[in-house]
């Protein structure tokens, strides 16, 4: 089973993947399996969606030393993929297609894994931002991942199910709660959920 503890405890032990297309970036074993970091490319966001002024001002020092803008972020949207022979668990999905032309490329990367998305048992949501739950959905609005089973966390569902949320969050991030809300009802009658404090 994979939990807090296990997973920190592997941590220690990450190792590069050299042999493996750029799209799989590390490998860490747990126990019996392995917990791969898989890409989905990378969003281009301004600098002034992810910090305030203030936050800009401090950082853009630290940035600028890296050759990093901080008018044009463009951080990277990685994924975590557990193996263990039985179980292919995928934790988020990605954003699909449909948020940024620099992101969706988790079916390449799977792909470099030898993996297509039916070879995914499990699919369990950390959230449900849309570079991580976009890519839920194929281009006729049917689910991607047809043979997984699919797990969120009961707080996260009920924040994003609940017909305030577009209402109460910033108009910049409006479109998340819609685009949340329209991919939930597609696993609505086979999500399972899960609390923070219980293992899966």
């Amino acid at each position: 089973m994979i939990n807090r503890r296990s997973f920190l405890a592997g941590s220690a032990a990450v190792s590069m993947v050299s042999a493996l297309p750029r799209m799989a970036i590390s490998e860490i074993a747990i126990g019996s399996g392995t917990l791969s970091t898989v890409s989905d490319g990378h969003l281009v966001l301004p600098g002034s969606f992810v910090f305030d002024a203030k936050q800009l001002e401090d950082v853009g020092p630290l940035l600028a030393a890296h050759g990093l803008s901080s008018e044009r972020l463009m951080p990277e949207c990685n994924l975590a993929l557990y193996r263990d022979g039985a179980n292919t668990v995928l934790f988020d999905v990605g954003s699909g297609p449909d948020f940024m032309p620099s992101s969706g490329k988790l079916l390449d990367s799977l792909a470099a894994l030898d993996l297509t998305p039916e070879d995914v048992t499990h699919v369990v949501f950390t959230h449900a931002h849309p570079d991580h739950i976009w890519g839920l959905l194929d281009d006729f609005d049917d689910l991607l991942f047809t043979e997984a089973s699919y797990m969120m966390g009961r707080a996260e569902w009920d924040y994003w199910w609940n017909p305030e949320t577009v209402n109460t969050i910033s108009e910049a991030r409006a479109s998340f709660a819609v685009g949340a809300k329209r991919r939930m009802e597609a696993i609505e009658d086979v999500d399972e959920f899960y609390d923070a404090d219980q293992d899966i």
